[in-house]
C-alpha cells in the first residue's frame, strides 16, 4: 500500500511514490509518530494496528529514534509508562551534572 497524499508531506526527503507501508514500516512508523498530526496518527493505527506499533516500540533501538518528548508520550500511550532513553551525545543530549560541579553563576532554579 502506498502512502496517502496527506501523509506524504512528512517524507519530503524521499520519493514518496516508492514508499510501501509493508516494506518501509521501519521508516514510516517513527516518522509519523514523531512528526505527524492526530489525523496522521489515526491513519498509522488503521494501517498497522495498535499491537504492531506497540511491538515496534518495545524493540530496544526503536523508541530512541523518536525525539525525547515524543518518546515519552508514545511510551506512555503504548506501554503504560513514560520512558526516556538517555542521550549522551547529539543535539538532544540531556546530561545530569552533579550540583557540586556546577559553576557559581548557574541559576539556582535550573539545578
Amino acid at each position: 500500500m502506498t502512502l496517502p497524499l496527506r501523509v506524504r508531506r512528512l517524507f519530503y526527503r524521499y520519493h514518496t511514490e516508492l514508499l510501501d507501508t509493508e516494506r518501509h514500516a521501519a521508516l514510516i512508523i517513527p516518522t509519523v509518530l514523531s512528526d505527524g498530526t492526530v489525523d496522521d496518527w489515526d491513519w498509522l493505527f488503521q494501517v498497522y494496528g495498535w499491537e504492531a506499533i506497540r511491538a515496534w516500540m518495545v524493540e530496544p533501538l526503536h523508541a530512541p529514534m523518536l525525539p525525547p518528548p515524543m518518546e515519552r508520550f508514545w511510551t506512555l500511550i503504548l506501554l503504560g509508562e513514560p520512558q526516556e532513553t538517555p542521550r549522551w551525545a547529539g543535539g538532544n543530549a540531556r546530561r545530569l551534572v552533579p550540583e557540586k560541579d556546577l559553576p557559581e553563576w548557574f541559576p539556582n532554579d535550573l539545578r
